[in-house]
């Protein structure tokens, strides 16, 4: 991560950043067709999972509830044109986040840049027309103007109580994260005074035990970080009470950034939060997907449910999730770039039907949506067709293997080719997003030939099974390197995985072990608008998603056998693929 935090220390726009970066790289893959051509043949093979109707109800459709929209913020000056609804005090953000800034050697960024003292709390909120208590959600941008007025009258509709932040006085400073999602703690606490207020308009209207962050960009990493400050006690380096400990229960991430602030111990651990985070395939401003490392860094540890997803959507980009950003092509000397994908409109809606089903899971406890986020399905809802790449945990999952302490002489596992008796050798490498960068997190690496079985084996330790629960066995699966590209030949891996569990004699002793999956081919991204003799892209990046295989034990099964796992892999080309994190969800 040198790389990263090299750039991250430099004052520069993210678009001189990525055009710094990438001058820096090769092409990953060379094809002999134009890069758009090859866009479309990868779209064009991809086999898409059965399409099974769920007959669920839309949730990204409009609700039964009026609103009303109001908005608060500091005292107008005496010749202000907008003044607020609502008059809100200012704040004053702590020192650590400074000092912590200053220590790191940032000799430009926000905390040298600005005065932290007499910050404005500015929002826009929907208020819908009820005399109940309602589920709050946040929607805060990043280094834009706010523009996510889609989801505000969506979500407003369906009953929760909607502000969306103003937080364009930390734009164009650089490592400002920190203050970004403290400053949505302030709100936090803003509103609990006027929701005991009697006489205030907002009383008693708001569930701040049922809160909900949603943040794009900057603002993607500033909900994840606040979500964190939620649980101090008291300010770093300080005696002073926070109080914060709202119930912060769900955070989403669309096109986050991830590290440009980093806590006195490292970067940030999101500690028993349900999580969602959505990243566009051809995302030109937050080019690698580094939502993807937050995702890694969810733990859980007070015994309650929670849920972990991703989804990586082929042909979306970065500016069609907010609405202020859509209109602007950014990058390049046309629209040409944005013509093959995925319209605002369509990517608007997606982002409305998974975060919708998301916040529908996680605060309303409606379990029926959770299999839009771990299957998309492509006719349902509005979502456009596209390639959808859905990654997912749960609070539930018990961990067989993960590879981040596996050393070769390891026994727990082997790999096994046809019926050699010998084991073969296998690597256990640094996942690595777009351009080469390595990421902390390790997977396992395995060169896979054309109709040669090849079998991992991993031995289990004490298993505690339960006949009649219901049970899948997750794998965590990524196409690294293919023949796809070169003739496009629809294909899809899942269906040449076999699942087995045995015991010590060597009994098969589970069934229902096939996966009804589409395992994505190597994606391939298509910046070549973008490009020029100095500026290069990296086309592609191995993004692993969940494969689910339904099992279901025989009932001899004792609790305290001993089971062995084979995961036996027969592809129909040769092929390279990632593995990690394999284990049992109930």
């Amino acid at each position: 991560m040198k790389l990263i935090n090299n750039l991250i220390n430099k004052e520069n726009t993210l678009k001189h950043l990525l055009l710094r970066f990438i001058t820096s790289i090769a092409l990953a893959v060379s094809y002999s067709t134009s890069a758009s051509d090859t866009l479309q043949c990868v779209s064009d093979s991809y086999i898409f999972p059965d399409k099974k109707v769920s007959s669920l109800p839309n949730p990204a459709k409009t609700g039964k509830y009026k609103y009303d929209v109001m908005t608060y913020g500091e005292k107008p000056y005496l010749f202000s044109i907008d003044k607020p609804d609502l008059v809100a005090p200012d704040v004053t953000l702590p020192n650590f986040l400074a000092d912590h800034s200053k220590s790191q050697g940032y000799k430009y960024d926000a905390y040298h840049r600005f005065d932290s003292k007499n910050l404005p709390l500015e929002a826009k909120v929907w208020l819908p027309q009820t005399s109940e208590k309602r589920p709050v959600i946040f929607l805060v941008h990043g280094n834009s103007d706010p523009g996510f007025d889609y989801l505000g009258e969506m979500f407003s509709s369906r009953g929760f109580f909607v502000v969306q932040v103003d937080q364009t006085y930390l734009n164009g400073l650089w490592g400002e994260n920190g203050a970004r999602g403290w400053i949505l703690l302030e709100h936090l606490k803003l509103l609990s005074v006027w929701n005991n207020q009697h006489d205030h308009r907002f009383y008693n209207k708001l569930d701040l035990e049922n809160v909900a962050l949603i943040g794009m960009s900057r603002g993607g990493e500033a909900v994840a970080l606040a979500s964190t400050f939620n649980s101090l006690k008291t300010i770093p380096n300080s005696e002073k009470p926070t109080e914060f400990g709202f119930g912060i229960k769900s955070v989403v991430a669309l096109a986050p950034m991830d590290g440009q602030y980093q806590h006195a111990h490292g970067k940030n651990i999101l500690k028993n939060t349900n999580y969602l985070v959505l990243q566009g395939g051809h995302d030109a401003d937050v080019y690698q997907f580094l939502g993807s490392q937050q995702w890694q860094r969810v733990e859980y540890d007070d015994g309650k449910n929670y849920v972990n997803h991703s989804i990586y959507i082929h042909k979306a980009n970065h500016i069609n999730f907010n609405q202020d950003m859509s209109d602007d092509f950014h990058w390049g000397g046309s629209k040409n770039f944005y013509k093959k994908l995925l319209t605002a409109k369509q990517q608007e809606q997606l982002t409305k039907v998974f975060v919708s089903a998301f916040i529908e899971l996680t605060l309303s406890g409606k379990k029926e949506y959770q299999d839009i986020l771990r299957h998309p399905p492509n006719s349902e809802f509005g979502l456009p067709d596209d390639i959808y790449v859905s990654r997912f945990s749960t609070s539930t999952f018990w961990s067989i293997e993960n590879f981040e302490s596996v050393k070769t002489e390891n026994k727990n596992f082997q790999i096994r080719v046809d019926s050699q008796n010998e084991p073969v050798s296998f690597s256990i490498e640094k996942e690595r997003l777009r351009g080469g960068v390595d990421t902390p997190n390790k997977v396992l690496k395995l060169k896979l030939e054309e109709q040669v079985a090849t079998t991992l084996q991993l031995a289990l330790p004490t298993f505690h099974v339960i006949a009649e629960d219901k049970q899948s066995l997750t794998v965590s699966i990524a196409i690294e390197t293919s023949e796809e590209h070169e003739a496009c030949r629809p294909y899809n891996l899942a269906s040449d995985i076999k699942i087995e569990f045995l015991n010590k004699s060597g009994v098969v002793i589970s069934k229902k072990t096939k996966s009804t999956a589409s395992i994505s081919p190597l994606l391939v991204s298509d910046y070549s608008e973008l490009e020029n003799e100095d500026v290069k892209f990296a086309p592609t990046e191995p993004t692993l998603q969940t494969v689910v295989f339904p099992i279901e034990f025989l009932s001899e099964v004792k609790q305290e056998e001993s089971l062995i796992l084979n995961i036996t892999f027969t592809p129909r080309h040769d092929i390279s693929v990632i593995l990690d994190d394999i284990g049992i969800i109930h």
